[in-house]
C-alpha cells in the first residue's frame, strides 16, 4: 500500500484532537484522512465549500417535452421527472424530486453503491451541498431544446 498524499491521522489521536483537526480542515483548507485498523478503514474530512470546488461543475442532462400546455422535464439516467403547467413549475417539481432522491441516496448509500446508480454519487453530492440557485443552474435549462412531441396515433 502506498503512502497517502493527503495528510493522514489515526482515529484515536484524531478523536482526542478533534478541535485542532477541524481547525486545520476548516481554516487552513487542508483535507485530512482519518484511518483506523492499520489503514483498512479510512474517511476523508474536508470543508464542504472546498469539496464543492473540487467536484467542479456538474450539469444534469435534462430533456423537456411540451405537450398541450404541460411541461415534463426528465433526467433519464436518474429516472426522474418533473411536471408543471409552466416551465418554472416543472423546474420546481424536478428540483423537489432531485432533493428527495439525494436525501434517500445519502441515507442509504450502500443500497446504491453496488448498482449502476453508484455513478450518481458525485453529481448528487454536488447538488446536495449547493445553494438553491446553484441547484437550478445544474439543470442547465438554458441549453434545453424541447423534444419532439410523440404522436400517439402512430
Amino acid at each position: 500500500m502506498h503512502e497517502p498524499l493527503v495528510p493522514t491521522i489515526d482515529f484515536s489521536p484524531a478523536k482526542a484532537q478533534l478541535s485542532d483537526v477541524m481547525d486545520e480542515v476548516f481554516h487552513q483548507h487542508r483535507p485530512r484522512l482519518v484511518s483506523r485498523h492499520r489503514g483498512k478503514e479510512r474517511m476523508l474530512l474536508v470543508r464542504p465549500e472546498d469539496l464543492l470546488a473540487m467536484l467542479g461543475d456538474h450539469q444534469l442532462k435534462v430533456g423537456a417535452v411540451y405537450d398541450g400546455g404541460e411541461v415534463t422535464l426528465r433526467i433519464p439516467e436518474m429516472g426522474l421527472l418533473g411536471f408543471g403547467q409552466t416551465l418554472d413549475e416543472a423546474i420546481d417539481d424536478l428540483l423537489g424530486e432531485l432533493r428527495v432522491y439525494a436525501e434517500r441516496y445519502f441515507e442509504e448509500p450502500a443500497r446504491y453503491m453496488g448498482t449502476s446508480r453508484a455513478d450518481h454519487a458525485a453529481t448528487l453530492l454536488r447538488f446536495a451541498l449547493a445553494e438553491e440557485a446553484e441547484q437550478r443552474s445544474m439543470l442547465g435549462l438554458e441549453d434545453v431544446a424541447p423534444e419532439p412531441e410523440v404522436d400517439s396515433a402512430l
